[in-house]
């Protein structure tokens, strides 16, 4: 849809001047003209219309210019259009703030207001609440004072709104130092633009289970990483073309100025320091040789880990730090190399004795129950702990028997529990169902008889064994 154009202002001037053409000053004599100016906003360009009437002349002049200090659309200078990205906006404005800095643009006299008009496009379209308020009412100011009710530095809309962040700290901000040092800004390090981002990978968070980081295991991501590049080769030039030895400073790297009865060496400005010029820098790389790409790698996890250790890695020219997160287990508990477990074992088991199995580390363990175990035993399993990272052999494996108190019985079981009770010595106050007599703990609770048959069958017993002795 066409913009259309808002009538702003029309002023009328009255002045003496002489004719606009020679027919007029051919008869050297003053006329009268009235000046009418007409202001109009069109797609953010402010249009000043100047219509001048002569009085005493038989021509009219007519003439049309545009205000020359009206910015140009921010999607414009970015060249990005309104539905972009703010990943697409950020990298747009990293090229054209790379092709604009001053320092790489010192013969350039406009380097710097062209930075700045960069610099000024990206504050306002990476912020989601001035795009937003940028999208809707444009450069205009009218519109924008009178729906927005802006003041402070948003006052007449953003065809008045000036950055108050300096362009050079808006570039660290976001890319940091690379390029800012004593050597001039020669390279961008590792901020290299591609379809991954704009810089490696330097920090990893792994998330691993409880057994990947006792036992150590190998596992995969997808990683940026900083490499060569795969167009050029890391020669830095196109391929079918070389580089250039630098006749500023004769293929040195170095360069000679005198001042006065001084002579001094630098670093030279236009090889700084390579000693080879490149005319035709790779495409992909940009002439840095290398790219941001995305490499599928394995990380060898060492068999011991804990929870937020880190390491490192070397991947391509760099290296990365591998921070490893473990989840907690529903089995074991750790102490350093040594863990612990539970494991439930049946009354009958802690009194008598048997085995169980425990799961452990790398396997399943046989575990033997003495007879007689008390709840809370703790068994101690040596070297079946986790591997010692920082030494020698494995910790140890403490498993912490608990007994399984049976609390529904039946009628047979608890003639069994009731018999045991009578003959039971050494017991502290009560047990329910069992009554002190002058012979002896008697079950008063005995409904079908199992226990007076156990009685029975016990006496039976001992009477036989004293008879055969």
């Amino acid at each position: 849809m066409a913009a259309r154009s808002t009538f702003i202002a029309t002023l009328s001037l009255r002045c003496m001047l002489k004719p606009p053409n020679k027919l007029i000053a051919s008869r050297h004599s003053l006329c009268t003209c009235t000046k009418f100016l007409t202001v109009a906003s069109n797609a953010g360009l402010l249009k000043i219309t100047e219509f001048s009437i002569y009085k005493n002349a038989p021509a009219r002049s007519f003439r049309s210019s545009t205000n020359v200090n009206a910015k140009r659309d921010y999607y414009e200078v970015l060249g990005v259009n309104k539905s972009s990205t703010q990943k697409d906006i950020k990298k747009a404005y990293y090229q054209l703030a790379k092709k604009f800095h001053p320092d790489m643009n010192k013969n350039d006299p406009d380097a710097q207001k062209k930075f700045q008009e960069v610099s000024e496009a990206y504050e306002v379209l990476s912020d989601e609440g001035k795009r937003k308020q940028y999208d809707t009412f444009g450069m205009g100011s009218e519109n924008f004072s009178s729906a927005a009710g802006q003041q402070g530095p948003f006052r007449g809309g953003f065809e008045n709104f000036h950055s108050s962040v300096d362009p050079e700290e808006l570039f660290r901000k976001i890319f940091g130092e690379a390029g800012f040092r004593m050597s001039g800004f020669n390279n961008f390090g590792d901020f290299a633009e591609s379809n991954f981002g704009f810089a490696p990978a330097s920090e990893v968070i792994m998330n691993l289970t409880f057994q990947q980081a006792a036992r150590g295991c190998n596992k995969e991501i997808d990683i940026n990483v900083s490499d060569t590049c795969p167009r050029c080769a890391g020669q830095k030039v196109e391929p079918g073309t070389r580089k250039v030895k630098c006749h500023h400073c004769n293929g040195t790297g170095m360069e000679t100025i005198s001042t006065g009865p001084f002579i001094m060496q630098s670093t030279c400005r236009h090889c700084r320091g390579s000693r080879v010029l490149i005319k035709t820098p790779c495409v992909e790389c940009q002439g840095a040789g290398k790219t941001i790409q995305r490499k599928h790698i394995a990380v060898p996890v060492p068999a011991g880990v804990e929870d937020g250790q880190t390491v490192r890695m070397p991947v391509g020219s760099k290296e990365i730090f591998i921070t490893f997160k473990v989840e907690k287990s529903k089995t074991f508990r750790r102490e350093g190399a040594d863990i612990h477990s539970d494991v439930n074992v049946s009354l009958s088991q802690a009194v008598l004795g048997g085995t169980v199995k425990v799961p452990g580390i790398y396997e399943n363990i046989l575990l033997n129950i003495p007879a007689g175990t008390s709840s809370h035993t703790i068994i101690r399993l040596p070297g079946k702990g986790i591997p010692r990272s920082h030494s020698y052999g494995h910790g140890d494996h403490y498993v912490h028997v608990k007994i399984n108190i049976p609390t529904h019985l039946t009628p047979q079981q608890k003639a069994l529990v009731l018999s045991l009770a009578e003959m039971e010595t050494g017991v502290d106050g009560t047990i329910n169902g069992i009554t002190q007599t002058k012979t002896g703990k008697v079950a008063i609770e005995d409904k079908d008889g199992y226990v007076e048959q156990i009685r029975q069958l016990l006496h039976s017993s001992l009477q036989k064994k004293q008879q055969n002795s």
